[in-house]
């Protein structure tokens, strides 16, 4: 494994019941790539993520971060390496309805041991930098489903992950914002974020550096676009 190897997935298989989600899913991650999973729904690209993300265990096979093979069986440690190492976008944004959006991208921030000065100062120049400067006191109601996704985009970068995992971040976005989206992680990646999407959308993988294909639990093409 070499040193640039952010994250590899060794012989990876997920199986509820006697179905096989994943089949042996050999996979990694340099740092600084953007790539992009595809398949049908179905396919298990969600479930892939979750994975790497260590949000759900595998069945078989392991999971090395940074060259160090992953121990799932500790709860609390992969609940410190989750928000420290990764930050994640999904379809449904999961912001907390009774917190601001400032509040919202704090969160990660505190939970991590950052003082609440330094963390508010971080999650206002986050936010502004997302072009949400006036709407950092509005909550999420308050918010169209374009800003309520780059509020959760902040926050997942508010801790510097070496890992942005988003899945179908831009599901339920209208074209002008998923362009939007699709632009702010082109630019976090050109600033070193190393990035993995799952999304339905190939259009959106022209933008990515390498596209891997699932059918059925299986990666079935890897096409390498820069």
């Amino acid at each position: 494994m070499g040193a640039d190897t952010v994250l590899k997935a060794e012989n990876i298989k997920k199986l509820i019941g006697n179905y096989e989600i994943l089949k042996g899913i050999n996979f990694s991650i340099k740092r600084g790539e953007f790539v992009s999973i595809v398949g049908a729904s179905g396919s298990g690209k969600s479930t892939l993520l979750y994975i790497l993300g260590l949000l759900d265990t595998p069945t078989e096979g392991k999971i090395f971060l940074e060259n160090k093979e992953v121990d799932f069986s500790q709860e609390k440690k992969l609940a410190a390496l989750r928000n420290r190492k990764f930050g994640f976008i999904f379809q449904f944004h999961y912001l907390i309805s009774e917190f601001t959006a400032l509040e919202n991208v704090m969160i990660p921030m505190l939970k991590a041991g950052v003082d609440s000065k330094r963390a508010k100062e971080k999650a206002e120049y986050l936010l502004e930098r997302l072009g949400l400067k006036d709407k950092i006191l509005r909550k999420p109601y308050q918010l169209s489903g374009g800003e309520q996704q780059r509020v959760a985009i902040a926050r997942a970068i508010a801790n510097d992950p070496i890992l942005l995992l988003a899945d179908e971040p831009t599901g339920n976005l209208d074209s002008v914002n998923t362009q939007k989206v699709m632009e702010i992680f082109q630019e976090l990646n050109s600033e070193g974020t190393t990035i993995v999407m799952v999304t339905h959308e190939r259009e959106l993988t022209r933008m990515t550096h390498r596209v891997v294909e699932i059918k059925d639990g299986e990666i079935v093409e890897e096409t390498t676009l820069v």
